[in-house]
């Protein structure tokens, strides 16, 4: 009794472990994702800016 008990304690401590160990790597995923378009974003402004420096140039 005492061990089907301690076993079922057992998996719900697992499961809720499992939940947040998959939201943290969600969250951490989403994060990079926002990271990359940033990265991208920054990347297109200089090249527009470089292209109007390169043209303001003699």
């Amino acid at each position: 009794m005492i061990g089907r008990i301690l076993s079922s304690l057992v998996w719900i401590f697992g499961m809720i472990l499992k939940g947040t160990l998959k939201v943290i790597l969600v969250i951490f995923q989403f994060t990079i994702e926002m990271l990359k378009i940033a990265l991208l974003l920054f990347g297109l402004i200089m090249r527009i800016f470089l292209a109007f420096v390169r043209a303001g140039t003699p």
